[in-house]
C-alpha cells in the first residue's frame, strides 16, 4: 500500500495492523504469493528477501471495516472473491522498515474461494504482481519457517497460523 494511514507503522507510532487470509479452494489448498528474486524491489530486496511465500495481507484504510479490507485485499492481490468463514487468530511480528522497528499485528481469517480471475488483480502493491500459487499447508509450513530463519524476519513466517487450522 503506497498511501500512508494511521494503521501503517511509522517513526512516531511504529505499530501496524493488517488483515490476512487463509484462502482455501475446493481441494483445501491454500492460496499464496510466491515471490521470486525477479519480482522483488524496494525494501524487500534491501532486506535480502528472495524466493519466499506469504499469505494475503492487507493494511486497513481509514474508516474501513476488517471485512472490507479482507475482501479488497483478496481482490487486489489474488483476483479472488471469497466467503469469510471465521476469524482464526493473529500473528504479531517485528521487523525494520526504513530504520524504524515496526510491530505488526495481522488478524487472520479463514476464507472459502468463490471465484478467481488473476486478470482482475489490481493495486500498486508488489503483491499484485507476484506468482499466485495453491499449495497444501504441509508444503507451506516448513518453507515459511525456513524463510523466517534465513531472512531473520518474523513477518515472513505465517506457519503458526497455518498450523492452527
Amino acid at each position: 500500500m503506497t498511501t500512508t494511514t494511521y494503521f501503517q507503522g511509522n517513526s512516531l507510532h511504529p505499530q501496524h495492523i493488517s488483515v490476512g487470509a487463509i484462502l482455501l479452494n475446493e481441494k483445501k489448498e491454500i492460496c499464496c504469493h510466491h515471490f521470486q528474486t525477479k519480482d522483488l524491489k524496494s525494501y524487500w530486496t534491501e532486506a535480502g528477501l528472495d524466493d519466499f511465500y506469504i499469505l494475503m495481507r492487507e493494511t486497513l484504510k481509514p474508516d474501513e471495516a476488517l471485512e472490507q479490507a479482507l475482501h479488497r485485499g483478496l481482490q487486489e492481490e489474488f483476483g479472488a472473491a471469497a466467503k469469510l468463514i471465521d476469524y482464526v487468530g493473529s500473528i504479531k511480528s517485528f521487523f525494520k522498515h526504513k530504520d524504524v522497528a515496526i510491530e505488526k499485528t495481522t488478524l487472520y481469517f479463514l476464507c472459502e474461494l468463490i471465484n478467481q480471475d488473476l486478470l482482475k488483480r489490481t493495486g500498486d502493491d508488489i503483491e499484485s504482481n507476484t506468482l499466485v500459487e495453491w499449495h497444501t499447508a504441509d508444503y507451506l509450513i516448513p518453507r515459511m519457517k525456513k524463510q523466517a530463519i534465513k531472512f531473520n524476519r518474523t513477518d515472513v513466517d505465517e506457519s503458526s497460523i497455518l498450523e492452527k487450522n
